[in-house]
């Protein structure tokens, strides 16, 4: 039994990467190698930098944040 994306079976774009929304800087990244088009509506998949394994360093600047408050 083969299993087939239904978005490449369709023919629409998108991206088979996560996309990870930095909190600090404002700034998105997928995980996809090649990935230029870091559109939400081309990813199915859409997480919080502080949602990484081994975190990020926006996730270290809101821990200090929180610890200071």
């Amino acid at each position: 039994m083969s299993m087939e994306c239904a978005f490449c079976a369709g023919g629409l774009d998108h991206c088979h990467g996560t996309l990870v929304v930095h909190l600090e800087g404002g700034f998105t990244e997928c995980s996809e190698d090649g990935c230029v088009d870091l559109d939400f509506a081309r990813h199915t998949l859409t997480i919080d930098c502080l949602d990484v394994d081994g975190c990020c360093s926006c996730a270290e600047v809101r821990v200090e944040l929180l610890r200071a408050s």
